[in-house]
């Protein structure tokens, strides 16, 4: 069993952001420091652009890509430009084929949660509110309740990236990485839906640039470990053993009591925020993280 104190490694410690805007005070204070890009992140995201046109051929990018995500990709790539690039033109081509031709939106709020209640259903079906963890970044904890149904694969995507992005609207997020959870549980419930295009799903998952500094698995049984074990020695001809070394398996209780008290979702004990108080309010918790979310000036 994985103990809070072997958690994190010295390697995956958060980063210095004193020099990034940090704030003590105010209403964002829990949620660490500001976004402010650096000369060298914006250059990056001019680059990725360029590329993306001139090497992808997709010259509508700025239509397609809302330039907050193109930022928070760019950056979880460590300015990489050619694997920032290479991750969103794949990404892009695989919204295509789950209903999503017109790509990440520039009015998310407005386009994906206001106006379609399935996009709700979605986003709190999997994605339930957490707080921070030791470092002081964000959680991602992902419920896999079941498959995706086919009639919701649109709405599952736009989901899908909503949560991205609101997991790394602060600095020390952004900059450092996430502690990811994959819960589990619920796929042994024996309760079945249509199933969608599950193999591009998954794609479409691992095109995501993410960065986690450590993969809690709940939820696993016999049967369910072996696969995920399978697919992780499968994957280690790909990943870098750093990677693979943060993977571990757990219980809900032993996930729950990695992280601060009251980090957790409500659905497995904790708060939800992290604060002592229950977020009820979806949509002003969506409105409190993607408010703080700068859009960069590329132009």
């Amino acid at each position: 069993m994985i103990s809070k104190r072997t958690l994190y490694t010295e390697e995956t410690q958060p980063e210095s952001s004193s020099s990034l805007g940090d704030e003590e005070d105010g209403p964002n204070a829990h949620h660490g420091d500001i976004i402010v890009y650096t000369d060298a992140e914006l250059d990056a995201m001019r680059l990725v652009q360029s590329r993306l046109r001139e090497h992808h051929g997709i010259l509508d990018i700025e239509s397609r890509l809302n330039t907050s995500f193109l930022a928070v990709a760019t950056i979880n790539c460590k300015l990489r430009v050619e694997e920032t690039a290479t991750k969103l033109a794949k990404l892009l081509d695989l919204m295509e084929k789950l209903g999503c031709p017109d790509g990440v939106c520039d009015d998310i709020v407005d386009k994906w949660w206001r106006s379609d209640p399935i996009t709700q259903h979605e986003f709190v079906r999997h994605y339930p509110p957490v707080g921070n963890d030791d470092r002081g970044c964000q959680i991602s904890w992902i419920r896999g309740s079941g498959t995706v149904q086919k009639d919701k694969e649109r709405q599952h995507v736009h989901a899908c990236l909503m949560q991205y992005l609101s997991i790394h609207s602060d600095a020390n997020t952004l900059r450092n990485g996430t502690s990811l959870v994959i819960d589990l549980s619920e796929r042994n419930s024996g309760r079945e839906s249509k199933v969608g295009n599950e193999r591009i799903l998954q794609s479409f998952y691992q095109a995501i640039p993410q960065r986690p500094q450590v993969i809690l698995i709940v939820g696993t049984n016999l049967v369910t470990r072996t696969i995920v074990n399978a697919s992780i020695k499968l994957a280690s001809l790909f990943l870098k053993e750093k990677i693979l070394s943060r993977i571990h398996f757990v219980t809900i209780e032993e996930a729950r009591d990695m992280f601060p008290k009251g980090s957790a979702p409500v659905c497995v004990g904790g708060d939800g925020d992290g604060r002592g108080a229950v977020i009820e309010n979806y949509e002003e918790f969506i409105n409190e993280r993607f408010g703080r979310l700068p859009r960069p000036n590329l132009g």
